[in-house]
């Protein structure tokens, strides 16, 4: 369970047992504030911070009434959410990359992830910028650093200037000419981490700083350090004046809320977030986004732009044009379940649509995945025409072979089917309420069986 999940389970709980009265109340709101202060501090939320969030939240929630028609939990829950987005830092920071090239220098110790964070960024500023980026490898210390970005680069198709183990500070310098002469509008320089800050590694960092002056120094933190992550953030910021600050791995471990104090302690923006291993697994960070999911809220803004940037369009329509003439086959589900898989794990799409965090538990998000992964394995074993055919798989001999070719058993090889059969139904059925001004219900094709 990831740190918003967390939050988002306990506040949920807070809230229902604590706020069944219609009115505020101090009695009422001491409780909830003594029950949100055991689950900040449980998930690491750095104590000044927790502090100063209840005080405001106190004080806001004891000065008004509940609004007509609303109930006290719907008072405080927007008393908090206001609250949050504060401690969070209000709003959105984006790339300053409009100089051409714009140069970003990533920095951070070793293990947070910013080798991997490079590759990620550069596919979110190609998205999401449409701009053409440089990787710079600088990291010529750590065994097979600069062979990393290269493994990124090649399987996304970014170009990686390196000249192993060169002074880095040349090299940086070299790319950035590069970069001009091949018309590049960003770099991004991977520069060398340490197990912990040491003077050679500041003193390295601030040369490439001083030859190169990058647009943007951005500091890439490991949001499973825990507290000390305050203090790193501040010792990177005094020695370079960072300009915003990448945290990776929130989907890794509940105890993640010394990363989401950075903004309130070292004033510094939050400017992106990671949770997942894909190359889209980088988001970039709104804090009333952040807010909502604390709250159980879920984040369709975000789940909006996965999909607007990952979906092929042209798929989606031609699959959508087929459910509404009422055919839909395994070539359609196909389609469907790679585009899903696009956007990222199931577990992080449930957790962004709203009323959903916490009413699918892990087995079933397992269970759902598992599908996903067997369906596909099968589906790729048949050919095309049996999957815009599925009538021709009730051969025995044909069924055997995808079996076999698959590598699965044959009573996989009959839930895949009997759920295809389950789904196709759903889809004919939705398509004739749809036609008859009927809205509701929807294709669940990993559903009950």
């Amino acid at each position: 369970m990831g740190f918003g999940d967390f939050l988002a389970n306990r506040m949920k709980k807070t809230f229902e047992k604590t706020m069944k009265k219609s009115t505020l109340n101090e009695d009422n709101i001491n409780e909830v504030l003594r029950e949100m202060r055991l689950t900040l501090l449980e998930a690491d939320v750095n104590v000044d911070v927790v502090k100063t969030l209840l005080d405001r939240i106190k004080t806001k929630a004891l000065g008004v009434y509940v609004e007509h028609g609303a109930r006290a939990e719907q008072q405080i829950v927007k008393i908090v959410h206001e609250e949050l987005v504060e401690i969070l830092g209000k709003t959105n920071k984006p790339l300053e990359i409009n100089h051409k090239p714009s140069i970003i220098m990533m920095v951070g110790l070793q293990g947070a992830g910013k080798t991997t964070t490079c590759g990620k960024l550069a596919h979110y500023i190609r998205k999401k910028e449409n701009k053409k980026t440089l990787m710079v490898g600088l990291d010529i210390y750590r065994p097979g650093a600069i062979d990393q970005l290269v493994e990124i680069g090649n399987k996304n198709n970014f170009e990686v200037f390196e000249k192993q183990k060169q002074n880095p500070v040349k090299t940086a310098k070299e790319a950035v000419d590069y970069a001009n002469s091949m018309g590049y509008d960003v770099v991004i320089l991977d520069t060398a981490g340490r197990l912990q800050i040491d003077k050679d590694l500041m003193n390295e960092l601030k040369d490439i700083r001083k030859n190169v002056s990058p647009d943007e120094i951005i500091l890439t933190v490991d949001g499973m350090t825990g507290q000390d992550v305050i203090n790193v953030t501040n010792t990177f910021n005094e020695e370079l004046k960072v300009t915003g600050v990448i945290v990776t791995k929130l989907d890794g471990d509940t105890r993640s809320g010394g990363a989401l104090s950075i903004s309130y302690k070292t004033k510094l923006p939050i400017k992106f977030i990671g949770e997942g291993e894909t190359v889209s697994d980088l988001d970039a960070f709104y804090p009333k986004r952040m807010a909502d999911r604390i709250l159980g809220m879920g984040d369709v803004e975000t789940l909006f732009e996965k999909a607007t940037s990952v979906v092929d369009n042209r798929t989606m329509e031609k699959t959508m044009r087929r459910m509404m003439a009422g055919q839909f086959d395994l070539e359609d589900l196909k389609n469907q379940m790679e585009q899903l898989a696009k956007m990222g794990s199931l577990g992080g799409l449930m957790k962004m649509i709203p009323g959903m965090n916490g009413k699918v538990n892990e087995k079933q998000i397992e269970d759902a995945n598992r599908k996903v992964w067997l369906f596909g394995i099968l589906m790729s074993s048949m050919t095309l025409k049996e999957r815009r055919e599925p009538r021709l798989l009730k051969s025995l001999t044909r069924k055997q072979r995808i079996v076999k070719g698959s590598g699965r058993t044959e009573k996989e090889f009959n839930e895949l089917i009997t759920q295809f059969d389950k789904g196709k139904k759903q889809v004919l059925e939705m398509v004739k309420n749809f036609k008859q001004g009927q809205f509701g219900g929807g294709f669940n094709p990993f559903g009950p069986h």
